[in-house]
């Protein structure tokens, strides 16, 4: 009974301290955290007081870390992946080959293969703390009542035509924008890139206005960003530093709302829609982008994990 009490207890601390970081600020991979050792406790709350044997409890943890290492190294190569196509860094790639031929030579070694494998583990934790709390935000934020809003620009089709994805952040943005009292200021940003006929803000706004009636005095271009990074901050400056919500697509809305963190910028996401079969491939792309806003402060801790994860196994 006692027992049952603390459980209670515990679950009700993270919950509450979840809904308190939530409130302050939902923009942050705290609250991931608080969900991942929600749902664990919750987890190990039903083995533990549903009188399960042992037999199941080793047969749920052997499951549990078999689907962690395999989900691991997807995550592990997908970083390494999209850094190299970012920056054509080969390192990166090389050292995630590096340490998967370890893990499998060191595998008849026990210390070694578990203290390997907790690597792997770290990324789990990483890519749930991320999912979590790019789940949760979507959620908790919700449409401005004001404007400015600022639409991110995306790849054009064939250089010049607006495709799905980009059609619909300027239908989200143009359809909040149509709810409120009065009408907003429209940024469109995205430059022109080396296979385009046109900057991507210029294309948005034509589009913009002929599909969706946007009055063209109520748009501004910011047509000189080439990234998440600078459409934000290009933007920023353009509206001298007033708060104001940016539309990106759904899987994009965290990590941009971090980059406008990074920079000091007052502003909120909010996503289009996007097809179910692409999400996946781009969380794993969000996600690789998250790590490298810290990659220092990722490496120390990776290296912690490993070091302890060692010490408990060598002990």
């Amino acid at each position: 009974m006692e027992e049952a009490i603390v459980y209670f207890i515990f679950i009700v601390l993270l919950i509450g301290g979840s809904y308190y970081q939530i409130r302050e600020n939902p923009a942050t991979m705290t609250v991931g955290t608080y969900g991942v050792f929600i749902v664990l406790f919750l987890s190990l709350g039903v083995l533990y007081f549903g009188q399960f044997d042992r037999l199941v409890w080793y047969r749920f943890g052997s499951c549990v870390g078999a689907l962690a290492v395999i989900f691991g190294l997807l995550l592990l190569f997908s970083m390494s992946w999209y850094s190299w196509k970012k920056s054509r860094d080969y390192l990166t790639f090389m050292a995630a080959s590096i340490y998967t031929v370890a893990l499998i030579v060191t595998s008849y070694w026990q210390v070694m293969r578990w203290t390997l494998a907790w690597l792997l583990f770290y990324f789990v934790w990483q890519f749930m703390r991320f999912l979590i709390s790019s789940l949760v935000y979507s959620v908790v934020t919700k449409a401005p009542k004001q404007g400015p809003i600022v639409v991110l620009g995306g790849g054009l089709v064939d250089g010049y035509k607006i495709g799905k994805i980009v059609d619909a952040r300027i239908r989200t943005a143009v359809t909040d924008a149509k709810l409120m009292s009065i009408y907003p200021i429209i940024i469109f940003s995205g430059g022109q890139g080396e296979d385009e006929l046109v900057s991507e803000a210029k294309a948005m706004r034509d589009w913009a206005i002929l599909t969706y009636q946007v009055p063209i005095s109520k748009t501004r271009l910011e047509d000189k960003s080439r990234n998440t990074y600078q459409n934000i901050k290009y933007s920023n400056q353009l509206l001298k530093n007033q708060a104001f919500t940016f539309y990106t697509s759904d899987y994009h809305v965290f990590r941009a709302v971090l980059l406008a963190q990074k920079q000091n910028v007052q502003a909120q996401g909010r996503g289009g829609d996007v097809v179910w079969r692409y999400r996946m491939t781009a969380f794993l792309r969000e996600f690789a982008g998250v790590m490298s806003l810290n990659k220092w402060r990722h490496l120390c801790l990776a290296s912690a994990w490993i070091l302890i994860a060692w010490l408990i196994n060598y002990l």
